[in-house]
Formats: C-alpha cells, structure tokens, sequence
C-alpha cells in the first residue's frame, strides 16, 4: 500500500495561495458586474478518492466546466448550489427571485446569464493567475454541465482515481450566503505548483548572480545636503599666513595648473539685474526684428500633437485586474459636458464632439490658453 500523499503540505499551501489570489480576482468581478459586495474566503484544500467526494450539502446543485486552451493543460468544474445561482442570475436580470426551491432547473435564458457570470468570474481569476505565473492563460468559455456526467467524463470511471476538491466560503451581499466546491485533477495542481516554484527558482538564481557593493554612506550629507567641515588646531593669523604662503607659491605656475576653488578671487562688481516692467493692460505689439521674424516663421511649421480626452477615471490595481471584456469604465465626466482639447498634453481648448463624414471631429467652444503666453 502507498502512503504517500498526494499533495505535500507546501503544495497544498501553494495552492491554497495561487487559489485566494485569483478568487480574489474572480469576486471583484462578481461584484461590478451584480453591484454587490462579494466575499470569496481562503480556500479548504482537499486530495481525496473519487469515491470519497460528495457534495450532498449542496444539492441540489449545477456544474460549470472551465478549460484551458492557453498556458495550462486541463480543465476544473465548479459545484454550486441551484439556489444561489438563480438568485445571482435573477440580480443580474433584474428579476424578483423566491427560494422556494419550486424549479431546480435553468432555463436557456437563465442559464446563458449564469454563464455570463461564470466568464467574468473565472476570465478574471485566469488573468490574475496568468500574472502570478508569468505567462499567458486563456480558457473558453465556461459551459452548465451536470456534475456526475463531468466528474465520470473527466476522471474516468475508476472509483480509485484521486481528484483535488477545494471549497470556498461564498458571499454575495442580500444574495447568497454558502460555499462552493471546485474540482481539479492532481496533474493540474501539479503543474500549477511546478509554474510557480519555476518563477521562485528564477528569481532566485538572478538575485544570486547580482554582485554585492560595499558602499560607504556619509550620512551628514545625506540628511543635511552638506559635507562636514573639517575642524582646524589654527589660529587666524596662522591661516592668513599660509594662505599668503601658497598664494606666493602658486604665482609663477598661474598660466600652468588649473585654478583652486579653495584660492582667494578677484573682487569682481556685482549688480542686481534691472528687467524692464511691461504693463499687462498694454495691447501694443513691439515690432518684431527681421530675423526673429524669420525664426518665428520657421517656428510655425512645427507639427503639433493636437489629441481629444473625454474623460478619465481611477482605479485600484485590484480593480484593474478585474476588468475583462464587456466590463464599463465610468468616467469623471456627464455626457453633455464638454471635452477637453489638449496641444502636445497640455489643455488647450474645450468643445463638443461632432461627426464630419463617417469621422470624429469636435467644435472649439472655449479658448483656454492665452495666446500671448
């Protein structure tokens, strides 16, 4: 008999790990797309029998199958109650929903919602594990499979064959409160661990190849932006007299060797710079001369990057990775206000977008620059 465990407790802790991070991701979007708060705790990570899965404390329940075409070799099904999926497809369709449990079965509409939901659930939580593992992962688009249909087709028929059943604490605010289950096979939990611990052992070996530097840090001139000034056992008239004595030293080599900062100067006339005053109410033009006249000519053949911003919006990393295709960015701005016209990134002007023959174009309402500047 082979008592050698499936997993080793640090794959286990791995992808407990690889698992919070991209569910994480995965209720982000649950989140945006039913307006709800949505929680998706740390996962129970199990390696267990075929025969010894169940999942009676969800039932009745309704599977979605995830593959991967891209960057992972498989596929995992999830286990979710009937009930709790109604009542997020029921959100989303704007549907009053009862838990009376009277039909435990989805209809096409129903279900296409659901499968909606299920792709930006799990398309966020593959490009958040695509950016933990480095490399690009694509699935296809989860499909509602009945769960004993998938576990036979995927594990095949051996009651002895070991799957990996992690379940996870689901909450989705007035909506749902329970768990899910999701499957995977143990070749595919392995080679998640072995991406990851490829990443560890690359990152590894570059930081070892980085040469040490021993680096001497005067810290008085860090914090005060000034070197210390050395101190001197001198009294003035020593200091005076030695500076006479190199003075006098130095003297015939002048023309030969660079000049000492540390040397006395010259005493040199200093006067504050008079600028004229111009009057800002004057609106005459001083004539230009000719060949200023002939730069600014030049000057006006310059190409100019003339762009239109509609908007802008802010958003946390967290929030970034959870966009996907179909997701709506709200901007800073309402729609009938007007856009803002920007000369090589600086705003210029403001006006409203048009249309001129099939393209964009936008009508200047306001002059933002001064021209004189």
């Amino acid at each position: 008999m082979n008592d050698t465990p499936l997993l080793t407790n640090s794959e286990i802790d791995i992808i407990g790990e690889v698992l919070n991070i991209s569910m994480g991701a995965a209720a982000t979007a649950i989140s945006v797309i039913l307006n709800r708060q949505v929680v998706i705790t740390t996962p129970v990570v199990q390696a267990i029998s075929k025969k010894d899965f169940e999942y009676k404390s969800l039932e009745p329940v309704i599977g979605v199958k995830i593959n991967y075409v891209e960057g992972l070799n498989g596929a995992n099904f999830m286990i979710l109650n009937v009930s709790d999926a109604k009542a997020m497809v029921a959100s989303l369709l704007g549907e009053q929903f009862s838990s009376d449990g009277s039909d435990d079965e989805l209809d096409e509409m129903h279900a296409s919602a659901l499968g909606e939901i299920m792709n930006q659930m799990m398309g966020s939580a593959s490009t958040a594990l695509a950016t933990f593992l480095q490399k690009a992962i694509n699935i296809s688009p989860p499909s509602i499979v009945e769960p004993d249909m998938f576990l036979n087709e995927f594990f095949s028929y051996d009651e002895s064959d070991s799957i990996v059943a992690v379940s996870f604490k689901f909450f989705v605010q007035d909506l749902v409160d329970n768990e899910f289950i999701t499957v995977f096979p143990v070749d595919f939990v392995k080679e998640v661990v072995s991406n990851v611990m490829g990443n560890i052992d690359t990152d590894i070996s570059q930081s070892e190849d980085i040469p040490e530097v021993d680096i001497n840090v005067d810290y008085d001139a860090v914090v005060t932006g000034h070197r210390p000034i050395p101190e001197f056992d001198m009294s003035e008239e020593d200091i005076v007299e030695k500076t006479e004595q190199k003075s006098k030293q130095d003297q015939p080599d002048k023309a030969k060797k660079p000049v000492d900062e540390t040397s006395p100067r010259k005493n040199v006339s200093v006067r504050n710079l008079q600028l004229q005053r111009f009057d800002d109410d004057d609106n005459s033009e001083p004539e230009t001369p000719l060949h200023e006249s002939k730069n600014l000519d030049l000057l006006m053949d310059i190409g100019l990057n003339i762009s239109v911003e509609i908007g802008s919006a802010k958003r946390t990393i967290k929030e970034v990775m959870g966009l996907t295709k179909g997701s709506i960015i709200e901007l800073n701005k309402h729609a009938d206000d007007p856009v803002d016209i920007l000369v090589n990134g600086q705003l210029f002007a403001r006006g409203d977008v048009v249309v001129i023959d099939d393209n964009f174009g936008v009508r200047i309402t306001e002059v933002v620059h001064n021209r004189k500047k």
